[in-house]
């Protein structure tokens, strides 16, 4: 007989999770000012919308079958462009910050998978929270897994991106990821800020933030031992970095 065993570790947890279906007319649109509080994944059942996101000044056109992830406190215009338009909306949040890093602009895909999830949701489903929480589980696990659609000015960083991921204890300079990917330092530095919103040196810190969490939460670590495994020598400015990401 064959034994096929699996000893996984969730990483990450989804809570506060909120469903709704909505239906509307032509013209008619929502703002979004300030963006929603929670993170936001919407399926366009049938008809059509525009996404115009006010930060970057860019702007989407969907239909059926599509799935949009915005990231919270994102702001954005939503115009419904058909008659009868209808879209399913998953609101949550998250409680890995390194998780969401890779998350910071919205995200569009159109795949047979990911409607066949929305598909799956229907009452009375749609008010079972353990139920909600797998769907997303599953929503975030396929746009990991297939290449993420990255606009086109952005994607030259992207290298850059994943190097700290994979990384983030290094202490490398901007210079050598400007290296990278074949772009002067100013360039670089540009381009990171627009595309997620902070400085490499930010970003990096918040990756390591969360490992050292992980590491604490192990019971196998002090904080010391975990702020220095990560990459923090200065046990000053790791307290400062923990203190402005609570």
């Amino acid at each position: 007989m064959e034994d096929i065993r699996y000893d996984g570790e969730l990483t990450y947890t989804i809570n506060n999770i909120g469903f709704v279906k909505v239906q509307r007319n032509r013209d008619f649109t929502f703002p979004y000012k300030n963006g929603k509080d929670r993170y936001s994944l919407i399926m366009v059942e049938g008809g059509s919308l525009r996404y115009q996101f006010l930060a970057s000044k860019e702007e989407l056109v969907v239909g059926a079958g599509t799935v949009i992830f915005i990231p919270k406190e994102y702001p954005y215009l939503a115009t419904y462009l058909q008659d009868g338009t209808t879209i399913k909306i998953l609101v949550f949040d998250i409680n890995s910050s390194e998780r969401m890093l890779r998350f910071v602009k919205p995200i569009i895909q159109t795949s047979t998978e990911l409607s066949a999830i929305y598909q799956s949701i229907v009452y009375p489903k749609n008010n079972n929270t353990v139920f909600l929480a797998s769907k997303i589980y599953e929503i975030l696990d396929i746009m990991e897994t297939k290449q993420i659609i990255v606009p086109s000015q952005y994607k030259k960083i992207v290298p850059a991106i994943e190097e700290l991921h994979r990384h983030y204890y290094e202490n490398r300079k901007l210079s050598y990821y400007a290296d990278m990917c074949y772009l002067s330092e100013s360039h670089f530095r540009k381009l990171f800020k627009e595309y997620t919103g902070m400085t490499l040196i930010a970003y990096r810190n918040q990756i390591r933030i969360a490992q050292v969490r992980k590491l604490i939460s192990s019971e196998e670590y002090s904080v010391q031992e975990a702020a220095y495994q990560v990459g923090f020598h200065n046990m000053s400015f790791f307290y400062e970095v923990l203190r402005k990401s609570d």
